[in-house]
């Protein structure tokens, strides 16, 4: 396949290409890629025009051509799934040998294929290799002053390195949030705007490029939800730093109800900005469907219940959220009593979307991972408060746990094949048997603290140090296995 390789070494430009996608095979599998992908706020960071230019004249780099073929072959895989899933494999690693090769000369098509070469990382399993690319990421990206505004650049390309700084805090978010020792590219070192309005980036054609046919960028109807999505996740940063503090309180938070309520303000100030005002009707979920910007309307929508019931959890006594009993004192049951039904709302919102969206949509479709973690958590959540409520009539088990099963079948639907999902689909299938059954209420009630703590393998971080480091089931870091201790000799 023809590459260009004129910001290569020499020793790089003489590297065989035996093994790489043919030209056709590569053009077909970026198109794809922002057919089927590009929608994906994770994947959002590649202008397609210019990148499906840059294929069609063979000038793409060798490295962003594999990674993209890459991820768009494991998304998408063809009738052959085995032989689809070793090339894609030997593609990635081709991509990230050569960034490696190039390490002290970071590049912005380098640092994109880092990028995806990242996320096939998780989808695939390999977490250890993931968590360490991405500080090489962040060191690129900052070598690079992308975290700064360049006002000077061609807009095209302002957008474009503003996005992949977002798109890159997406990928991190799933490591840990909020956790301030694993961050490697912190919101407070990012100057940036939030990403702009699509037709003013992906819709933009340049000479040459109009024989490129793509679906997802057909429909102008993103309204902004990019923009949205990367301010909530800023967000829900915000209130994980917050739990994270109130794990390790040793006495009363007297603050904590203005600074819950300075938060809400924050998510009651966005949603007036949100399209439709982050409602979604029976009739706009079937149009959506319909839209090739689905993913991002239902991580925004996701997302936006979601830091509502991240931040009103921390009130429930009990939940492995809430801080110690010293924090809760200051708190009224009345209070108590409704953030319960603060969390209720919340979570069946989204819970009800995902299966609604479920049941609607007749095909396949990629949504960011970041969705699915809400619908778990919304799960965790009414399961909960149905099993520990002495309100009567408040929430039943028996709904919960149905409302549980619709959304574990949506889990494994939307993301089949996805290993990061895997914790997810266990904990819920482990929660669904556990209600369903006639434990006892302490049994009951032990399973939701089995997967919130600290990494099984360091022994060496101090007990009063490990509540506020407890990792979720679905974080990255939670699946690694480092070694955290030499052995003795």
């Amino acid at each position: 396949m023809p590459v260009d390789d004129s910001s290569l070494s020499p020793e790089l430009s003489k590297e065989t290409a035996h093994g790489d996608p043919s030209h056709s095979e590569a053009t077909e599998l970026i198109q794809n890629f922002f057919e089927y992908l590009y929608a994906v706020p994770s994947y959002a960071f590649l202008h397609p025009s210019t990148t499906l230019a840059k294929c069609n004249k063979g000038t793409l780099e060798r490295p962003l051509v594999l990674a993209i073929c890459a991820m768009t072959s494991l998304h998408m895989p063809v009738q052959n799934v085995t032989v689809d899933r070793e090339k894609s494999a030997a593609w990635v690693s081709d991509a990230e040998e050569t960034i490696w090769k190039r390490l002290e000369n970071p590049s912005m098509s380098r640092l994109q294929a880092l990028l995806l070469t990242i996320s096939y990382r998780m989808a695939t399993g390999s977490y250890e290799k993931a968590f360490m690319l991405t500080a090489i990421a962040a060191r690129a990206a900052s070598a690079m002053g992308l975290n700064h505004e360049q006002t000077h650049l061609d807009p095209i390309l302002e957008e474009t390195r503003r996005r992949t700084v977002w798109c890159f805090k997406l990928i991190e978010s799933y490591f840990s949030i909020g956790l301030t020792e694993f961050e490697v590219c912190p919101f407070e070192c990012i100057y940036l705007h939030p990403p702009s309005l699509e037709d003013s980036f992906g819709l933009v054609c340049p000479p040459g490029s109009e024989g490129f046919s793509v679906y997802a960028l057909r429909d102008p109807n993103e309204l902004g939800t990019l923009n949205m999505c990367i301010r909530l996740a800023s967000i829900r940063r915000d209130i994980m730093k917050l739990t994270r503090e109130l794990a390790v309180c040793s006495e009363p938070y007297l603050h904590l109800k203005d600074v819950t309520g300075g938060l809400e303000e924050i998510l009651c100030e966005l949603k007036i900005e949100m399209p439709n005002q982050g409602e979604i009707s029976t009739t706009g979920l079937k149009n959506l469907i319909e839209s090739s910007w689905l993913p991002r309307h239902i991580m925004m929508f996701t997302m936006w219940h979601g830091c509502y019931f991240d931040l009103y959890r921390i009130f429930l006594p009990g939940y492995p959220e809430a801080p110690p009993s010293v924090v809760l004192s200051t708190i009224d049951a009345q209070f108590v009593q409704m953030a319960a039904r603060v969390c209720i709302e919340h979570a069946l919102a989204v819970v009800n979307l995902f299966c609604d969206l479920n049941h609607t949509c007749t095909k396949p479709r990629l949504l960011e991972f970041a969705t699915g973690v809400c619908v778990y958590h919304a799960i965790r959540l009414i399961l909960f408060i149905a099993h520990s409520s002495t309100e009567p009539d408040l929430l039943s088990l028996e709904f919960a746990v149905s409302r549980a099963e619709l959304c574990l079948a949506a889990i494994k639907r939307f993301y089949h094949g996805l290993a990061l999902a895997q914790p997810i689909l266990d904990d819920i299938a482990q929660l669904i048997e556990t209600f369903s059954s006639s434990s006892s209420a302490t049994e009951s009630l032990s399973v939701f603290h089995k997967v919130n703590h600290g990494r099984k393998s360091d022994t060496r971080i101090l007990s009063a140090a490990r509540p506020r480091q407890h990792l979720a089931v679905h974080s990255v870091l939670q699946q690694a296995k480092f070694l955290t201790e030499e052995p003795l000799s």
